[in-house]
């Protein structure tokens, strides 16, 4: 979703569509990065036609450090965005989540983005 790649272009950190995949350049993951899939729906209707769509982005930022101070550039780059967050989950208790299969702190989001959109109507 190309809103997304916009609002986080310029965190400092790797950010990819669907999942993080080896190459032959780089075997190992980045210290931190994000990865996220999208989903749209219609969000309401007029005359017959579409008028606003929903998205939810599913989002989750991977850490070999502690993600804290990530996640809060993450949520303000997508709040400056137009983005809301729908839930956030780090499922740690009093300190960030770790996946003890990855060996990384994981903070998950479901955010939502909400787009009005114009059609003529038929004549």
């Amino acid at each position: 979703m190309k809103a997304v790649q916009e609002a986080l272009r310029d965190i400092g950190i790797p950010v990819y569509a669907g999942v993080w995949r080896a190459t032959s350049v780089d075997q190992n993951p980045p210290l931190q990065y994000v990865v996220y899939s999208s989903t749209t729906t219609e969000a309401s209707h007029q005359d017959d036609h579409v008028t606003s769509f929903r998205s939810y982005v599913y989002m989750n930022l991977w850490s070999d450090i502690d993600p804290t101070e990530m996640a809060d550039v993450i949520r303000e780059a997508m709040y400056n965005h137009g983005f809301s967050i729908l839930q956030e989950s780090d499922k740690g208790y009093n300190q960030p989540a770790y996946d003890t299969a990855t060996r990384q702190y994981t903070v998950q989001w479901t955010w939502v983005l909400y787009q009005e959109k114009s059609y003529a109507a038929d004549d």
